[in-house]
């Protein structure tokens, strides 16, 4: 790939905020492009060529870390800092698409995001139905209001945790798709983790088209220290257990003595997925049902476990 090589993986994986660089620049080409070749598929199209264009530099990222792994497992090396590089490199793939799609909501025409971004659009609309007048959102109709999430809110649905399982129930589906996709695919749940990151990228754009600054700052404050730390973790641990247990696969492991260790590391990894879209699920349950308080503390806390794994972990130590 162009980016790649002018960049070079060395470099990528020594300092992988390139990664961001990288997938800004794929996300607005791959936005253009699809708009260009089908403009009434471009709302997917954009992501799947989003996907095609990233899953090489990672595929390429991953197979290299990993064959560095397999020699470190024998040393001193935590899980996470073995996996430190690659995490990141998820975590900032989401972030890439959120801002390009969030530049590309913004700096379009009205006329063109209703067909650029439809499918995103309807996503919007259905978790946002305040923001939008029909399946269209007030920035394209002129209409700008405050609006707030419905979702959970009826009556029956009070309950945190009757609210958290419904919750649990959907993304638990979208962690076991994702560890699949990786499995048979090496990174092939990046369209999974792009997709999401399309719809929050769009919202951002439409809480700056409608002038609701407040309203996007603390939607990035609850992603930060609310629940979409837990749920984004939980999608990254489960794309790299897919991922890990695909190379070791495509390595022929089975019978080395690296397998157990790898192993160990996927169900881990999974484990960890697990656990975090649990949490995440209640955190946005308490979040939804009026106790937003507690929603933010208990992210933070989670955030806090996050920080303090890799601050004490998620370094390689030198083997004496």
């Amino acid at each position: 790939m162009v980016l790649e090589s002018l960049i070079g993986e060395k470099n990528i994986r020594k300092h992988p905020i390139y990664m961001l660089l990288i997938t800004f620049i794929i996300s607005i080409g791959s936005i253009i492009a699809a708009y260009h070749i089908a403009p009434s598929h471009s709302s997917v199209l954009s992501v799947a060529f989003i996907t095609i264009g990233l899953i090489p530099v990672v595929h390429n990222i991953l197979t290299k870390e990993e064959y560095e792994e397999a020699i470190e497992r024998k040393s001193s090396v935590t899980f996470f800092a073995r996996h430190f590089n690659l995490i990141l490199i998820y975590v900032l793939i989401f972030v890439g698409v959120i801002l390009a799609f969030t530049f590309a909501y913004v700096a379009f025409p009205a006329d063109v995001n209703q067909t650029v971004f439809s499918e995103q659009i309807k996503s919007f609309c259905w978790m946002q139905p305040g923001s939008c007048e029909g399946s269209i959102p007030l920035s394209i109709t002129g209409q700008a209001t405050a609006a707030g999430l419905d979702y959970c809110r009826v009556p029956e649905m009070q309950d945190p945790f009757a609210c958290s399982f419904v919750i649990f129930q959907n993304n638990a589906q979208v962690l076991i798709f994702i560890i699949i996709l990786s499995l048979l695919y090496g990174a092939g749940a990046i369209y999974i983790i792009a997709w999401n990151a399309s719809i929050i990228g769009l919202f951002f754009g439409e809480m700056i088209l409608t002038f609701e600054y407040g309203k996007a700052f603390g939607f990035a404050i609850l992603m930060v220290i609310g629940h979409g730390a837990p749920e984004l973790f939980a999608y990254v641990f489960g794309a790299l257990a897919g991922a890990v247990l695909s190379a070791m696969v495509s390595r022929g492991q089975f019978l080395s003595h690296e397998f157990s260790t790898i192993i160990k590391d996927v169900l881990f990894l999974a484990g960890l997925g697990l656990f975090s879209v649990a949490y995440g699920s209640f955190v946005e349950g308490v979040g939804i049902v009026g106790y937003a308080d507690l929603s933010v503390i208990l992210g933070f806390i989670y955030l806090l476990i996050i920080i303090f794994l890799v601050f004490f972990y998620g370094k390689k130590r030198i083997k004496k």
